[in-house]
């Protein structure tokens, strides 16, 4: 069975960690984000992906060995302008023969039964089926309504005025049969959710929703890639962990008998890691070569390779970008943290201080 995997977007509401790197690119538990993904998608019976690409298309096909590592064979289509969602798929059409596919973004983890869904969508015998999660009141995600025999009746406001018919939100998981390419003009940029599938719920055709209710966390800003990396560390059940597992809530690439320091409870750090004498850290993920200075605390945050935090500093809720080297007595909560000399993006936003650029989020 074959997959799509939306990697073409500019990462905007990721910038600045987005600036040099796609967002399906940057490092989740230490290893590019996407890869979570893939190996689910591996794990349920797909056997061939293809990742549509425009903005630093580089990062994406330099994880080509590792996605074929997963027992995945891999394709790209690159896009010289975004095409959307829907443009995007009917530019690849001609890799999505075979029957039935999945159309998935690349930017949230979850444990949803793939193969159980899709049992359900043929059943339904609908043109597409949406994996859906229960709704939560104050989140910004748009709503999804659902008559009660499984068809959706409208999806990102649209068609028509609010159906008064239970919520969910969209996890951004489609089951898709080959008749869908009838429904999306070629080389036009277009969006799936918003155009393509409102226009068939109008015109009668059957859009199915299955409901997931167990994990799943989108990454599209910083705060939900904090939480979202923390989640999935907490939750400790990944075949990628477990290489790394020293004890319950603690994996380390690094022999704990190296370490002078306390790592707590939802610990992941990388090779090389230093701790030194009077540090302690909890709720962290580390990358390699991270070092911390002696007296330093961290918790709940992400560190990327080659960090330093400086002696008693403190770091709350925060990213840390890579080699930037955070002085010491710092106290920071809530920042992004980044490396002056190695970034090269957009300084809108970010304040200079003692050769780091930082911004809140």
């Amino acid at each position: 069975m074959k997959a799509m995997v939306l990697a073409a977007g500019y990462g905007e509401r990721m910038k600045p960690l987005t600036w040099n790197r796609a967002k399906p690119a940057l490092p989740l538990l230490n290893r590019p984000s996407v890869l979570h993904l893939l190996e689910h998608l591996a794990r349920s019976g797909i056997s061939q992906v293809i990742l549509n690409l425009h903005y630093r298309p580089d990062t994406i096909r330099a994880l080509e060995p590792r996605i074929k590592e997963l027992g995945l064979r891999v394709g790209f289509s690159e896009e010289a302008v975004i095409l959307g969602t829907g443009g995007g798929l009917k530019n690849a059409e001609a890799f999505l023969t075979d029957g039935t596919f999945l159309m998935v973004n690349s930017d949230f983890v979850t444990d949803c039964p793939i193969l159980l869904a899709l049992e359900y969508h043929r059943q339904s015998q609908a043109l597409a089926t949406l994996i859906l999660t229960p709704y939560r009141e104050g989140t910004e995600y748009g709503a999804v309504e659902m008559d009660e025999d499984g068809s959706i009746v409208r999806i990102a406001g649209r068609p028509g005025p609010d159906s008064g018919k239970p919520r969910y939100h969209f996890t951004g998981i489609h089951i898709l049969e080959q008749r869908i390419f009838k429904e999306i003009p070629s080389g036009v940029k277009s969006e799936i959710n918003h155009e393509v599938y409102p226009r068939l719920i109008q015109g009668g055709a059957r859009i199915s929703g299955y409901v997931h209710d167990g994990f799943w966390r989108e990454l599209g800003t910083p705060q939900r890639y904090l939480d979202g990396s923390l989640d999935l560390l907490a939750r400790g059940d990944s075949g990628f962990l477990q290489r790394t597992r020293v004890r319950e809530g603690l994996f380390s690439a690094t022999p704990l008998s190296e370490l002078q320091g306390a790592p707590g409870a939802a610990f992941l750090a990388g090779a090389g890691l230093k701790m030194e004498e009077g540090t302690s850290a909890a709720g962290v993920v580390l990358g390699d070569r991270v070092h911390l200075s002696r007296g330093a605390s961290l918790t709940r945050s992400v560190l990327w390779d080659d960090v330093v935090i400086g002696e008693q500093s403190s770091l709350d809720e925060c990213i840390i970008g890579h080699g930037a080297r955070v002085p010491p007595h710092s106290r920071l909560h809530r920042k992004i943290v980044l490396d002056t000399e190695s970034y090269g993006g957009d300084l809108k936003g970010l304040e200079s201080r003692a050769g780091l650029l930082l911004t809140s989020f």
